[in-house]
């Protein structure tokens, strides 16, 4: 659920009037804070997305991913908006930063995230395509996020439609839920015995955006108890 405040982009406003890019960065909504160590972003920086309800995109950009400076959220496939936060969150610099925990943390739980890393002009991206580091491409990568982002949600769309095609996946999940959910008293076992399942399940995060409202929600289930588990786990051996 989106905290009330923290509304989606839309592209115009009062008399036609264009927003400002900057306008769009939502990261004083979140309760800014000063990190413990300087954030360098000339140096690194990491640039996460996740895909939300209703086709829209969170976008966050941080120096290593704890503590955003940049927070928006837009309509996956407004390329013109997206192209203008990617060039931002790529190349301008920001000063106010704020926590993941725990507001950005729980509207991030159940989504399908990937990351962008930038360091100096390598750039790597969780596309099936790279990025030109030649000088004369660079001013493309926003254009290239941008549409990237909205090219890949089209694919695992189309990959949540493939896995409800004939009725029986929701099936399979019910039974990965319910062998997840046997536990004994030694929670490393329990962890470490279900690593292959839990390595399958964890490949198909692309059907957080699934329009089969069964699936995505036991989908949701089945990584939450997967995180009881780690968590579990962690609380053993760490």
């Amino acid at each position: 659920m989106w905290f009330q405040g923290f509304q989606k982009h839309s592209k115009g406003r009062e008399q036609g009037q264009s927003r400002s890019v900057y306008e769009l960065n939502e990261v004083t909504f979140f309760n800014p804070v000063t990190p413990g160590y300087p954030q360098d972003l000339s140096a690194r920086r990491v640039i996460d997305f996740a895909y939300l309800p209703h086709d829209e995109v969170l976008i966050l950009m941080s120096m290593d991913g704890q503590y955003p400076c940049w927070v928006s959220r837009t309509g996956v496939h407004d390329i013109e908006t997206n192209t203008a936060v990617a060039n931002a969150v790529l190349f301008d610099d920001f000063s106010t930063c704020t926590s993941l925990f725990p507001k950005l943390n729980s509207l991030m739980q159940d989504c399908y995230r990937r990351r962008f890393t930038l360091q100096g002009t390598d750039i790597k991206t969780p596309f099936d395509y790279g990025f030109s580091s030649e000088p004369g491409q660079i001013k493309y990568w926003g254009q290239h996020m941008a549409r990237g982002i909205s090219s890949h949600y089209r694919r695992i769309k189309e990959m949540c439609t493939y896995r409800g095609l004939d009725g029986r996946y929701l099936g399979f999940l019910e039974s990965y839920l319910t062998m997840l959910q046997v536990r004994t008293n030694d929670a490393v076992k329990d962890y470490e015995g279900k690593r292959a399942l839990i390595d399958l399940i964890t490949s198909e995060d692309y059907l957080f955006v699934s329009d089969d409202k069964a699936i995505r929600s036991t989908y949701v289930r089945i990584r939450r108890e997967i995180g009881d588990l780690y968590n579990d786990y962690m609380s053993i051996v760490r």
